[in-house]
């Protein structure tokens, strides 16, 4: 079912809304616009995300006079994602005490709860260079690269700046005790880390064997082998396929095809 007219006029009051509240330093009433588990993506700007209401509002309090003054919201573009859910693009201005501006782009993912549309996700990402002049994004063979490398040198904190806030991780091949999906960069990257503590095999190095474009151009198909070594059985080669979807230089979303029966057997256990 397409977004009403009324769900369009409700969208555009939450975003102008939010702006009136915090300027009006009414964070209670301003937070109640966002759902209870939101984040609020300020990397850009230095701040890292904010993950829930709380948060948001320790780091609106931390900042003091540093706030805006005003949050001036415009050029609002609603796309629907499904009959509960819409993404909304906006631009920003924010003014500061002593008169100096900056513009920003608020990317929001909206979703309707009970009590109405409420931004469940956002991302604020400052604009710099005029024309669109800021250091290009990465593409998803690049964000590939480092997500390799990240694996092979196991840092959490390069796997974290790779993925998206909102970020999806799926493993289409599962087995029992083994997650079907994960989401958010912080559930993402907790998994991971865990894994590389509990698990003895080592990543050395990729072979590519084919990588496919597609009809989205932030979107790979690949296919590849982790090289590597494991206590239990020495040098092992894991074939793997991946289907990868980056997002302003970020993983959006990862598919990842394990090779259950591979992995099984370079751990030492029996299919």
């Amino acid at each position: 079912m397409a977004l009403s007219e009324q769900d369009r006029i409700d969208i555009n009051d939450l975003i102008n809304l939010h702006g009136h509240l915090t300027d009006a330093g009414a964070l209670d009433e301003a937070l109640e616009l966002l759902t209870p588990d939101v984040t609020y993506d300020v990397g850009d700007l230095g701040l890292g995300a904010l993950h829930g209401t709380a948060a948001i509002r320790d780091a609106a309090l931390a900042l003091g006079d540093a706030n805006p003054v005003g949050h001036h919201v415009t050029n609002i573009v609603i796309t629907q994602i499904d009959e509960h859910s819409a993404r909304a693009r906006s631009k920003g201005i924010g003014i500061k005490a002593d008169g100096t501006a900056g513009s920003v782009v608020y990317d929001d993912v909206i979703t309707r709860r009970p009590d109405g549309w409420k931004i469940h996700y956002r991302k604020v990402t400052a604009r710099r260079a005029p024309l669109g002049g800021r250091k290009q994004e990465a593409g998803p063979h690049e964000v590939l690269e480092r997500w390799r490398q990240a694996s092979i040198s196991q840092s959490a904190d390069d796997m974290s700046r790779l993925y998206a806030a909102d970020a999806v991780h799926e493993f289409p091949f599962t087995a029992p005790g083994l997650p079907s999906r994960l989401e958010g960069r912080d559930a993402i990257v907790t998994w991971i880390a865990a894994g590389w503590k509990a698990n003895p095999l080592k990543y050395e190095r990729y072979r590519t064997l084919a990588v496919h474009d597609t009809g989205d151009p932030k979107t790979i198909i690949v296919e590849q082998e982790a090289i590597g070594t494991g206590a239990a059985t020495g040098e092992f080669t894991l074939p793997n396929i991946v289907v990868l979807t980056v997002r302003e230089g970020q993983i959006a979303r990862l598919r990842d095809y394990v090779n259950i029966p591979a992995a099984t057997a370079a751990l030492g256990h029996k299919a």
